[in-house]
């Protein structure tokens, strides 16, 4: 059965035999990778896995299973016992689907999809993660070995549907190249990588760019020493600044809020940075790598801007987070073929600022401009951040050394409350992405 007559089968089946809401999330995919090191294949690979979810309300009681295997008897068997199971489970009052009249499919054209790609014959995907390679080992002499140059691609097509009436369905793609370098100087080897992904082939950098990137950023770690331990600004890279991102994201979300782990758990529409910080979250930005038409549950794609010139105007919310802090979803909806939808972001992004990275770099005497960051050191209910990094010391407006082997720590709240300059460099490299930015002050903690 095609995926459409497949979904429709199943609530059909399940609302039969005794459940009250039903919906079902089924996925079809092929991917490919390709892994090149020192010139000769790793890796070459192709797949195509398929999968459906089906979750059953009963009595305010959820059940969820899935499967790869689409033959009918198989579904059959599976739908039987899901309903079954729901019936056993404990009841939960917030469970359920969410109301029909907020659900619907965005107007909007995303373009996520780019049918080139599979055009791409696999000789051509190989030459290119070698060609990548080869510049960058021969950018520079100390250059020394490679840990693999790498093409990835895949196509996906996801289907929602449920016994509301909601029937979504959206194809999308996506493809990567991206290399990791070694270089080597007086007995000490450093490494470091780049990257890009986007849903269009002819998006991507070009490899010529990505390798000297990688090289570069590589060759800049040669020579690295441990700083002083001492209070400065702190610039963060975009690399970094993702990072940085990545847990306000985890902490907006209404399940964080709900469970209280949150360190900005009570400060909904209160200032929680300063004026110049704007953080958005957008699942419906052109050629997004996470932009969709409709969220997981079937509600609407939208853009919400979550914290607007310093203030927190909004959590990102599913169904389920929704009414257990007695608010509507946002439309952030997401889950796998196996799970319960929860919410996450989308496309989520610091709004860029007007300052040059060079203009940052060079409003500092004496700080640090961090280009990585290590381990997890981040604690969600207070706050506290302390993170093993990597950096290039600031000398007079002037990138002087490199720096390892040392810590950085603040706290998040303090962190946006002393962000003092945003750059204008802001690029979508992946699904979370930020620009160069500084913060006033924080704690080196290193020889």
């Amino acid at each position: 059965m095609e995926l459409k007559q497949l979904t429709q089968y199943i609530i059909k089946k399940a609302l039969k035999e005794g459940a009250d809401q039903v919906d079902v999330v089924a996925v079809k995919s092929t991917q490919n990778e390709v892994d090149v090191r020192l010139g000769e294949i790793e890796k070459l690979g192709s797949a195509s896995p398929k999968g459906l979810g089906i979750r059953v309300i009963k009595n305010n009681k959820n059940a969820i299973t899935s499967t790869s295997d689409f033959r009918q008897k198989s579904i059959d068997d599976l739908v039987s016992q899901t309903v079954q199971m729901a019936g056993v489970t404990s009841a939960d009052e917030y469970s359920g689907l969410p109301e029909k009249s907020l659900q619907g499919i965005a107007e909007a054209k995303l373009n996520v999809y780019d049918k080139k790609i599979a055009k791409i014959s696999p000789d051509k995907k190989i030459e290119l993660a070698k060609k990548m390679e080869k510049i960058g080992m021969d950018f520079d002499k100390r250059i020394t070995n490679s840990d693999g140059s790498s093409w990835s691609d895949s196509e996906s097509t996801y289907v929602l549907a449920d016994s509301n009436g909601f029937y979504g369905e959206q194809t999308t793609s996506r493809c990567g190249l991206s290399l990791s370098l070694m270089a080597e100087e007086n007995d000490v080897k450093q490494t470091d990588y780049w990257y890009s992904s986007k849903r269009y082939f002819d998006q991507l950098d070009d490899i010529e760019k990505i390798a000297k990137t990688a090289a570069k950023r590589t060759l800049r770690k040669l020579g690295s020493i441990k700083p002083e331990t001492q209070n400065v600004p702190v610039i963060f890279d975009p690399i970094v600044g993702r990072d940085f991102l990545e847990i306000i994201s985890n902490v907006i979300l209404g399940n964080a809020i709900y469970r209280k782990q949150s360190f900005l758990l009570d400060f909904l529409n209160e200032k929680v940075g300063v004026e110049g910080l704007t953080i958005v979250d957008d699942g419906l930005m052109k050629d997004g790598l996470g932009s969709r038409l409709f969220d997981d549950e079937g509600l609407p794609s939208r853009k919400n801007v979550v914290i607007d010139k310093g203030v927190l105007k909004t959590w990102l919310m599913d169904t389920y987070s929704g009414k257990k802090l007695g608010m509507k979803s946002t439309g952030n909806a997401s889950r796998g073929i196996g799970g319960n939808p929860s919410p996450s972001t989308s496309n989520f992004y610091m709004a860029k600022g007007k300052y040059s990275p060079e203009e940052i770099i060079k409003s500092v005497k004496n700080g640090l401009y961090i280009t990585s960051v290590h381990w997890t050191g981040v604690n969600n209910i207070t706050g506290d951040y302390s993170r093993g990094a990597e950096g290039i010391w600031i000398k007079d407006g002037k990138l002087d050394h490199p720096v390892q082997e040392f810590t950085v720590a603040s706290n998040m709240k303090d962190m946006m409350n002393s962000i003092e300059m945003i750059g204008n460099d802001l690029e979508f490299r992946g699904s979370t992405n930020a620009p160069t930015f500084k913060i006033s002050e924080m704690t080196i903690s290193g020889k």
